[in-house]
């Protein structure tokens, strides 16, 4: 029997080569443009290139291709950007990768779909699609906000003061843009190039003409990338100057004295001997600030600081070692001056149902709601998919057990962006990854929070980089709504953000440490334009891209049937 051979030109495999050598600069590219192992702060100039390597990438691929290296750059870009997941769980690390795998890849689909039926301009379809799937992404049970381009900018404090008007995806138009026009403008500037070289070769054929008039329509695309690429650019100087003008401005004339205590310390290590040596060290931390300052107002323990229930065992609890640790730590309390945040596993005693778990905030005041133990409570409404939250344990009750087995906390969802009122601040308590959602911490603002007491840990992660992609995301927060932030983490980053982005004071990671600093109080009245209209950069974007796809897609079918 014949075999028929077919051999790979070379041409062919330089053409393979070419596109796996752009796969891996594009996942480099988003790698290093965030916060990583050889950057902490992240190479955020990189970002305003990210996409350029994707887009040649899909226009010199098949369909089927494209689809593949879709794949392969989800799962490899967010393998090296996440990378610390790994020292949580290397389920975890696979679950993220495996979901940008299947998201990447649909991603990739409809990008080459746009490059297929548009005809000259595509690039701006494409742009549209790509600033929708950044907000897509970061919806619904799996959404994540972690390697939203935009996030990259965290440390340019000038240009990032327009997310006060548009948020933090309103920001991705003016990062993502230039990689498409770029994209474009080297794409159009070869095909010119070829249709001179068609031109002056047309006129020994009766192909001429045809060419010519292909040249004049290349001319006007190219003048379309050139007045995009000058609006592009009045709208960055403009973001500059808007910038300019608000940095300098005093947002308020009345200010609080806030502690942030970091422990340094797992609040997963379980026994009741870890559990008083972690108080005892939140108590001594917190006498050290104390010493140094008469006038703090508020102190600050990071998520789950304590780790047993402090009301359920001090109203339910059996256990006398615990009941006597967390009367410790409330005639403390009690006999301060501050206002304590302490992050807290609460539980609450269900009639016929056992108990319930929430991982929550309790704000405590000496005098007023310490014995008994009747603190205000905010519960963490936006759970972190499959290690606090998964909602289908019935459906797939294998996959559930073996989460469990990973030695993950599983908790109870609040129900209540809760606001508190203390001497005169207004805030609310987004715990741990919550303040990295506009959408959760826009709701506490128009609830009347005027500033965000974040609870983290990222201790697990072992990471500087994940420690500093969570605080970039954090830093937008405070620029989106007026607000400043303070941050008590188990390892950090434990710092003050002003209203601006900037962080003013900063605990060192990774040891035992506390910061003092001065929060203003934000008048009630003062609302960013963000607060009010909310994400609608990322609605508009996603919404005119499903839009624009839909009729270019009917009108090419329309086009193919009267052919």
């Amino acid at each position: 029997m014949k075999m028929n051979n077919k051999k790979v030109k070379p041409s062919d495999s330089a053409g393979i080569v070419f596109k796996i050598f752009l796969l891996f600069l594009s996942s480099v590219l988003f790698w290093l443009s965030n916060p990583n192992i050889f950057f902490e702060d992240g190479l955020g100039c990189l970002a305003f290139l990210n996409y350029l390597p994707i887009l040649f990438l899909i226009k010199k691929s098949r369909f089927i291709e494209a689809v593949i290296f879709g794949a392969v750059y989800g799962g490899l870009s967010y393998g090296l950007y996440g990378y610390w997941l790994n020292a949580f769980h290397p389920l975890g690390l696979i679950i993220v990768c495996i979901g940008y795998f299947v998201i990447c890849a649909l991603l990739f689909s409809v990008l080459k779909w746009a490059d297929i039926i548009t005809s000259k301009n595509g690039w701006l379809l494409q742009f549209i699609i790509i600033c929708g799937y950044e907000y897509l992404k970061t919806l619904g049970f799996f959404g994540m906000n972690y390697g939203v381009t935009a996030y990259t900018q965290w440390k340019n404090l000038y240009l990032i003061q327009i997310c006060s008007l548009g948020g933090v995806f309103a920001l991705n138009y003016i990062v993502i843009f230039p990689s498409v026009f770029l994209f474009s403008l080297i794409s159009k500037k070869k095909e010119k190039y070829r249709l001179l070289n068609n031109v002056e070769n047309g006129k020994k054929s009766s192909i001429s003409a045809y060419v010519k008039k292909e040249k004049a329509l290349s001319d006007t695309s190219l003048k379309l990338t050139f007045i995009c690429g000058g609006l592009w650019l009045a709208i960055f100087a403009a973001s500059y100057i808007y910038g300019l003008s608000v940095m300098g401005k005093n947002n308020s004339d009345r200010y609080v004295t806030v502690a942030a205590i970091q422990n340094n310390e797992s609040p997963w290590k379980n026994g009741i001997e870890e559990y008083s040596r972690n108080v005892n060290k939140l108590i001594q931390l917190t006498e050290e600030a104390q010493s140094l300052s008469s006038e703090i107002d508020f102190v600050v323990w990071p998520e789950t600081a304590v780790a047993p229930s402090i009301i359920y065992n001090y109203d339910y609890g059996t256990d006398m070692r615990r009941f006597l640790l967390i009367s410790q730590l409330l005639n403390f309390i009690d006999e301060n001056n501050a206002v304590f945040v302490i992050g807290n596993s609460h539980e609450e005693e269900l009639k016929n149902t056992g108990r319930t778990r929430y991982n929550s905030a309790l704000v405590f005041e000496s005098g007023k709601n310490v014995h008994p133990p009747e603190p205000g409570i905010y519960s963490k409404i936006k759970l972190v998919p499959f290690t606090e939250s998964f909602p289908w344990k019935h459906t797939f009750p294998y996959f559930y057990q073996k989460l469990l087995n990973g030695d993950i906390h599983m908790w109870e969802k609040g129900d209540v962006y809760k606001v508190f009122d203390y001497r005169g601040l207004k805030f609310s308590t987004p715990i741990c990854f919550e303040d990295t959602f506009s959408t959760v911490c826009r709701r506490m603002v128009l609830n009347g929070s005027r500033c965000f007491i974040n609870l983290s840990n990222d201790s697990w992660s072992k990471s500087n980089a994940c420690q500093k992609q969570h605080l970039a995301m954090a830093v937008f927060r405070s620029v989106e709504n007026g607000v400043p932030s303070v941050r008590s983490t188990a390892s950090g980053v434990t710092c003050v953000i002003n209203p601006n982005g900037k962080v003013i004071k900063a605990a060192p990671e990774f040891c035992e440490a506390y910061i003092i600093g001065r929060v203003p109080v934000i008048d009630d009245g003062q609302q960013t334009l963000y607060t009010r209209i909310g994400d609608i950069a990322g609605i508009v974007a996603a919404g005119l891209s499903a839009l624009i796809l839909i009729i270019q897609t009917i009108l090419v079918i329309i086009t193919k049937i009267r052919k």
